[in-house]
């Protein structure tokens, strides 16, 4: 998984939520949700929408 500093809203991807450690399907229709309420919660930990986003990988399909 890549790093949390690197994530662009902006492109299809898979995020892991480590609260429950899921993946999730990223899609770009949430980028402007992501940038109003995004908070850094750790080093290299987001939290948006009740996850804790700790890192990112490109899509299968991208």
């Amino acid at each position: 998984m890549n790093s949390m500093d690197t994530f662009d809203p902006d492109m299809p991807c898979r995020v892991h939520d480590g609260l429950n450690d899921q993946i999730i399907e990223w899609s770009p229709q949430w980028a402007s949700m992501y940038r109003q309420y995004a908070s850094k919660w750790d080093e290299g930990v987001v939290a948006w929408d009740g996850l804790l986003f700790d890192g990112w990988a490109p899509s299968c399909d991208h």
